[in-house]
C-alpha cells in the first residue's frame, strides 16, 4: 500500500459514522539508525472534515506566521483528529475503518 493510496480516504467507526477523512498520516523513528536514517513506523492517521487538505505544517504549535494563513488553516482543519493506527480495525481501498472503542487526539504538534 502507498501513502497515495490512503489519503482522501473516508474513516468510519463501528456504526458504519463517517468520522471524516484520512488528511495526513504521522510517523515515529524508531530504533537505531539504519543507513542515514531511523526506521520509520506509522503511528496513526490525522482525521478531518473535509476530503481534501494538507495543514502546511501549521500543526506545530511555534508556527503562527503569517497569520491569515494561520487563522484560515486553523479554521478549515477545525474538528480534525488524530487516531493511533492501533486503532484501525481494516483498510480497504473505499474507507478505513476504526476499531471498537477508538480513542483521538489533538492533531496538534
Amino acid at each position: 500500500m502507498l501513502l497515495t493510496d490512503l489519503l482522501e480516504l473516508p474513516v468510519l467507526a463501528t456504526t458504519g459514522k463517517r468520522i471524516g477523512y484520512v488528511n495526513d498520516v504521522r510517523f515515529v523513528l524508531d530504533g537505531p539508525p539504519d543507513g542515514v536514517l531511523a526506521r520509520p513506523r506509522l503511528y496513526g492517521l490525522v482525521v478531518g472534515p473535509r476530503r481534501r487538505g494538507s495543514f502546511l505544517g501549521y500543526e506545530r504549535r511555534d508556527v503562527a506566521a503569517p497569520a491569515l494563513i494561520n487563522r484560515f488553516l486553523t479554521w478549515r482543519h477545525a474538528g480534525s483528529v488524530l487516531v493511533l493506527w492501533p486503532d484501525v480495525r481494516l483498510v480497504e481501498p473505499d474507507a478505513v475503518h476504526l476499531a471498537a472503542g477508538y480513542h483521538s487526539y489533538d492533531p496538534v504538534l
